[in-house]
């Protein structure tokens, strides 16, 4: 029993003499000198030779960098420095070094949410009037705001403004519908519809590739519309780069080439049609019809002559199904396809007759021009 005793005795002795060396180490005053007006509490080692520390200068307590010099970093207020200051006179060497500890991470929290409530705005209305009046002011610190969206199509008094989700959302719209509207203004329905009549009844399911056709129709459309792109851009294009117009002149003296190439090659009957459907049966004139319906008509008549050029181009390749199925039967090959073995007669007419040839210059002589 006593030799557990003094055991323990001798373990604690050694345990006290360690932690007070460990304070010494640390920089932390032993209680002989706590009596002194410059005191360092505690103190945390931030690098090799760097450190922050708590420094008691009478009653206050100051936070400083530890380094080759000695540098001011803030100071605890007066509640925290009294409450430091009578728990490190109560209690010893060791609680005081903990009790330093805790009030320097406190302040060490404390310095960057103090500083960074230093970065604030301009003050609201009810500040300003505050400090008109010399009244106390209380900084306000605000939050990001929602960005704004504003959209500005052309100038001065023709000029559109759209702002907000909403604007943002019509122009999308109307800028994606421009390209099909284009599009259904010129040849480039009647010609894509022929090219895949054509692609049929050759009866090759890929080739040539749909990207490949939709080029052909896009070069083949410029070759028809071209004699109207020159006159538009002699009638709105250059007079209005030049300043003599403005945007809405010339917007409808470019409509007025692409509505006479519609009209040309739109049929009288589905023109009626559309006129009556429209409610324009009143109109004197076809100037007075509107652009929507010509083009409704417009779009109508290019499908059914695209029709009727794709079943032109199917009869000759449909002669050659015929006679090669009628061989077959004829010889008893009922499990051969007919396809299979009209495809190659049906490639070779087609080269020999130069059919790419006849097809593009049968597609741009189609269309009429006033």
């Amino acid at each position: 029993m006593l030799t557990a005793l003094a055991a323990l005795l001798v373990t604690i002795a050694v345990m006290l003499l360690a932690l007070r060396w460990l304070g010494r180490m640390q920089g932390v005053t032993p209680a002989t000198s706590r009596g002194r007006e410059l005191q360092l509490l505690e103190r945390v080692a931030t690098g090799p030779r760097q450190g922050v520390g708590l420094l008691r200068v009478g009653d206050r307590v100051l936070i400083v960098g530890l380094a080759d010099q000695v540098s001011l970093l803030g100071e605890l207020d007066q509640v925290d420095s009294e409450r430091v200051l009578q728990d490190s006179r109560r209690i010893g060497s060791t609680n005081g070094t903990w009790l330093g500890r805790i009030g320097l991470m406190i302040a060490l929290m404390v310095m960057p949410a103090a500083a960074s409530a230093q970065v604030v705005t301009a003050p609201p209305p009810a500040a300003q009037s505050a400090a008109v009046s010399g009244g106390p002011q209380a900084p306000v610190v605000r939050g990001p705001g929602v960005p704004s969206v504003d959209l500005r199509v052309g100038s001065g008094d023709q000029a559109v403004e759209l702002s907000g989700a909403v604007g943002v959302v019509v122009l999308m719209g109307v800028l994606t519908l421009i390209p099909a509207i284009l599009l259904l203004m010129t040849g480039f329905t009647r010609i894509l519809i022929v090219l895949g009549f054509l692609r049929s009844a050759l009866g090759t399911q890929t080739a040539p590739p749909t990207q490949l056709l939709v080029a052909i129709a896009l070069i083949l459309t410029g070759l028809v519309m071209r004699p109207v792109i020159l006159e538009a851009n002699d009638t709105a294009l250059q007079p209005y780069l030049r300043g003599e117009i403005g945007q809405g002149d010339a917007y409808r003296a470019a409509l007025v080439p692409m509505r006479r190439f519609m009209l040309e090659n739109t049929r009288d009957k589905d023109l009626r049609t559309f006129v009556e459907m429209s409610g324009e049966a009143s109109a004197s004139s076809l100037d007075e019809v509107g652009t929507m319906t010509v083009v409704s008509a417009f779009v109508t008549s290019e499908l059914r002559t695209a029709f009727q050029m794709g079943f032109v181009l199917f009869l000759p390749f449909l002669v050659i199904d015929l006679i090669v199925a009628s061989v077959l039967m004829s010889m008893g090959m009922f499990m051969l396809p007919p396809v299979m073995v009209s495809l190659p007669f049906k490639l070779l007419l087609f080269v020999l007759a130069d059919g790419w040839s006849l097809v593009m210059q049968g597609l741009v002589a189609s269309f009429r021009f006033a």
